[in-house]
């Protein structure tokens, strides 16, 4: 099966991307990337609005680090 790249524009929220990335990053072991913080908050908004879905996570965990 071939695989359609998808190009969502996000523009209108980027600036809570990127508040929710940098604060995510400050106490993770893995930087986290924007395209992983849309991918979180898509596997976060299916656990809840489609319980019966399971989504396979393709993207890097979000780890904290306890210091």
């Amino acid at each position: 099966m071939r695989r359609i790249e998808t190009r969502i524009d996000l523009t209108d929220y980027r600036i809570y991307l990127e508040v929710l990335r940098e604060r995510l990053n400050e106490d993770a072991i893995y930087r986290m990337s924007m395209t992983d913080i849309v991918k979180l908050l898509v596997e976060k908004a299916m656990r809840n609005y489609c319980p019966d879905i399971v989504v396979k996570s393709k993207r890097k965990r979000y780890i904290r680090l306890e210091i």
